[in-house]
């Protein structure tokens, strides 16, 4: 018998519904959605099954009083895929810590003398690893000397749930996490950071906020900057504002390079300077110049996380191309380069000692080019960190879509409004006329909605989709309208539904999800994120819409980015949640 069939008759047979079971055994809403619409199936050995297990005897005290917690985990188990060997335990746990330290494989392997092309295949799970305890036992002696600071010391704390105060402790920790089933439990707080300030973000208010930009820049630097050298951090400061004043002050329109691993956060304590800074960027982009950025992704994942997220404003001018290195890890020097049409900047220090480095501004043609050309050799070692589409190239994503429609692989949708191809062509049209939307627009409309559907069905033939949808109450949906989802043609319009028509909707698509074997609909009465819808190909990439503006598509490649939105669980009250029973 299978997972979903069990439980579904454990509930028939208690009289419950999930959400119930859910609150009683501390087993969150979309797991146990997942777990009862057979989307996901656990190991044997995972945690989540004691917990389901206790749950339902708890239920079953009041009916059933022979049902016990022993007996139902032996059944759940019965259904379960099997028991994980320490060797497939260990290779997916050891992924998750690549990710979320930023593990440098070269690194590792010549610590460990672990052939590097070893390390990838366990990681990428084409091998399994042999000498386990071996593996295991250079994997935590390596974290625990070089990746035991503060930030990583709560990354790992909070990964474990232990309290790690030393290398010795973090090293125990560590080794004892290894061999441990963590099915059904990752998730990641600093993803929700992200994804949340991807969701609330407005361009036009960020704008408006920037809008005494000018006369700041002006005022640090009211004439071109001179070639000089700068020394210690407050001048370092004076450097930064001083090669986008620079820029500003120029009449060249070409783009920016800028690449930096070197530290920032004891200039980032300056808020002033951060206000500054930002507004400089946001003047550059405002003349009309884009920025190519090589974003140090080489510390915690926390830390690369967050400082993704102060980016995002930047991103969604479509201004911002971001790049990154892959397997470079630096030890010992960090280094700035900076460079436009007509001046540059660069500067060195020694890990640790940033504030008795070096910052130069170049101005001198001969330094300049040299600059440009060192810069467009470091671009050459970079890859795109994300793509990033705006309506003036919906054609190019119309194409990326059609070919992710071919890709094979398990899907999975975080919405916030029911999705377009499940969208009858009756309930289309009368929303169309209602809105009074032009002829032309009509037909672009309905030919982008059959495109959906037709890729949604090639989908369906090759692979599973599950959805994550809001069910609205009528008095959190006059509070928050909602919209037809056409952020993947770009529609500048909002076209909101009637009450009536978004619960025709939802009406279609549990029909749809009836009609068709490969896809499931998990269902919440309370809406996670309200301008952002999430599509998953696990183990692939991540594509982002924003629906409002500015309205624009992210494609995310990067796999810790991946792996931790992947890993993102809806979090919401239990009374509220509600599942596709």
């Amino acid at each position: 018998m299978k997972m979903k069939d069990k439980l579904e008759q454990y509930l028939s047979l208690l009289g419950c519904t999930s959400q119930t079971l859910s609150e009683v055994s501390g087993v969150s809403p979309a797991t146990v959605s997942r777990y009862c619409s057979g989307s996901f199936n656990p190991k044997q050995d995972s945690p989540i099954l004691k917990k389901l297990a206790k749950g339902i005897a708890e239920l079953s005290r009041s009916r059933h009083p022979k049902i016990t917690a022993e007996q139902v985990l032996r059944e759940l188990q019965e259904c379960c895929t099997p028991q994980a060997d320490t060797g497939s335990l260990l290779a997916e746990n050891f992924n998750i810590l690549v990710n979320r330290l930023n593990i440098n494989l070269t690194a590792l392997s010549d610590f460990s003398n672990f052939n590097l092309s070893y390390l990838y295949r366990i990681r990428s799970g084409e091998r399994k690893p042999r000498k386990t305890d071996d593996l295991r036992d250079s994997i935590c002696r390596y974290i625990a000397r070089y990746h035991n600071s503060e930030t990583e010391k709560t990354i790992l704390s909070r990964l474990t749930g232990r309290e790690i105060t030393d290398d010795r402790a973090l090293y125990d920790a560590v080794r004892d996490w290894l061999y441990a089933d963590h099915s059904g439990e990752m998730h990641s707080d600093t993803a929700e950071h992200f994804l949340t300030h991807l969701d609330n973000f407005d361009l036009r208010e960020y704008i408006r906020a920037f809008s005494f930009g000018a006369a700041e820049i002006q005022k640090q630097s009211p004439v071109m900057p001179a070639a000089q050298r700068y020394y210690g951090l407050e001048r370092f400061k004076e450097a930064e504002l001083d090669f986008i004043a620079s820029v500003l002050l120029s009449e060249t329109a070409q783009s920016v390079r800028m690449c930096s691993d070197m530290p920032m956060r004891d200039m980032a304590a300056d808020p002033d300077f951060g206000k500054k800074w930002m507004t400089g960027l946001v003047l550059l982009m405002k003349k009309g110049i884009r920025l190519e950025v090589i974003h140090d992704l080489d510390r915690p994942f926390e830390e690369m996380m967050y400082g993704l997220a102060g980016w995002i404003p930047l991103y969604m001018t479509g201004q911002v191309s971001p790049f990154y290195f892959k397997s470079v890890r630096n030890g010992l020097y960090r280094h700035l380069l900076y460079s436009a049409e007509h001046s540059a900047l660069r500067a060195e220090c020694l890990t640790g000692f940033h504030e008795d480095g070096c910052y130069e501004l170049e101005t001198a043609p001969q330094e300049v080019a040299y600059c440009r050309k060192r810069a467009k050799e470091l671009f050459r070692k970079a890859s795109p960190l994300m793509e990033i589409y705006r309506e003036d190239s919906a054609a190019a994503f119309r194409k990326l879509e059609d070919r992710e429609s071919e890709h094979t692989g398990q899907r999975r949708r975080i919405l916030t409004v029911p999705p377009i191809y499940t969208l009858s062509d009756e309930l289309l049209q009368r929303i169309l006329n209602r809105c009074g939307v032009p002829e032309v627009s009509q037909l672009q409309i309905r030919q982008y909605v059959s495109r959906q559907r037709l890729n949604t069905e090639k989908i369906l033939q090759h692979s599973s989709i599950t959805d994550e949808l809001p069910e609205l109450k009528k008095e959190e949906f006059e509070a928050y309208p909602q919209s037809l989802s056409l952020s993947g043609m770009f529609y500048p319009d909002e076209l909101q539904y009637t009450f009536e028509e978004y619960q025709a909707h939802l009406r279609l698509t549990q029909e749809y999800a009836k009609k068709h074997e490969g896809y499931t609909l998990l269902r919440s009465t309370r809406a996670a994120f309200r301008n952002i819808q999430i599509r998953i190909l696990l183990g692939g990439y991540v594509i982002i819409a924003k629906n409002k503006y500015p309205m624009i598509q992210f494609v995310i490649r990067h796999r810790s980015l991946c792996d931790a939105i992947e890993h993102f669980e809806v979090r919401l009250p239990d009374e509220n949640a509600k599942t596709d029973e």
